[in-house]
């Protein structure tokens, strides 16, 4: 039983049809139906039924796919590890992050992972939190940096820790001149804020509501960037994340009494392994320094 055998079955059994699978493995369709033969003879028995039309699994095939697609990736994986070890790997990483993610300088681990991996093609992504963990549960992304509350049955998390939203004001507002300022003191002040069906948003209001704490709301909008311009130009104030705050010269954070947190993970599939680009992306992050786990400690591998 040869890889190429097992590649031949598999792409078969994916297809359903000789001529495409022929076509998806660069083959002619009289090498893939003798190379399939060929592991039919070696196992004993038929692996497919074929017919005019289309081709069906046989009890025997369906009971060896799954085994064939995992010997496949194993066998991908180990060549991905050497060619790791003699800087060829290859391919592409699809990151997928929330605006204004603190606890990780993404740009720079990103940098450092182009120099040791120069031919993976990174594409960045930027999007809401449920937006992340859909593309990242079905395989649309490698890995996201997400903040927490989301649908953590659908994905594996590794934790990185936790920060505090600021209250983001004009430099010339009064708040400005505060290190701390109370939630209750903001009785009187108009908000500006995301959508009120985003995560963060939610999170916010329930916090908020948890603490008696009614705000007033003048305007609503889907990025917190554009929440940025808002307060710059007056509009309101709004609780920010540090790291975007700091991208303007328009505004300040002030930390509130009592706070608001942000629980920050990276999250990637949970019904496959990652991809040789995302264990070399998720290897460097370890190598950086993973978080450390909250509840034992200890630093953390991720949960891959």
């Amino acid at each position: 039983m040869e890889l190429r055998q097992l590649k031949h079955f598999v792409a078969v059994a994916e297809e359903l049809h000789f001529t495409r699978a022929a076509a998806k493995v660069h083959v002619v369709q009289s090498t893939l139906s003798a190379s399939i033969s060929g592991l039919e003879s070696e196992l004993g028995t038929a692996l497919l039924v074929r017919n005019n039309r289309r081709v069906d699994l046989t009890t025997a095939g369906q009971a060896l796919l799954p085994d064939a697609q995992n010997a496949l990736a194993a066998a991908e994986r180990a060549r991905a590890a050497v060619d790791a070890v003699r800087g060829l790997l290859s391919g592409k990483l699809t990151v997928g992050v929330i605006q204004g993610l603190g606890t990780i300088d993404l740009p720079a681990l990103l940098a450092r992972y182009h120099r040791s991996f120069p031919r993976i093609e990174i594409t960045l992504r930027q999007d809401a939190i449920d937006a992340l963990v859909n593309a990242t549960a079905d395989g649309s992304l490698d890995l996201a940096f997400v903040s927490r509350p989301y649908d953590a049955n659908r994905v594996k998390e590794l934790s990185l820790g936790t920060e505090f939203l600021v209250l983001a004001v004009r430099r010339d507002d009064p708040l400005a001149r505060n290190e701390t300022v109370a939630l209750s003191d903001l009785q009187q002040r108009e908000f500006v804020e995301r959508r009120a069906d985003l995560r963060t948003r939610l999170h916010i209001d329930s916090i908020c509501a948890d603490l008696g704490f009614q705000r007033s709301i003048c305007a609503e909008t889907n990025t917190p960037g554009d929440l940025v311009d808002l307060v710059a130009a007056g509009l309101g104030i709004a609780f920010l994340p540090p790291a975007l705050v700091a991208k303007s010269e328009h505004i300040v954070g002030v930390a509130t009494d009592p706070g608001i947190p942000r629980e920050l993970a990276l999250i990637t599939p949970s019904e496959r392994a990652p991809s040789p680009a995302a264990a070399a992306f998720l290897g460097e992050l370890l190598s950086a320094g993973a978080p450390e786990n909250p509840a034992t400690g200890q630093w953390q591998q991720p949960a891959v």
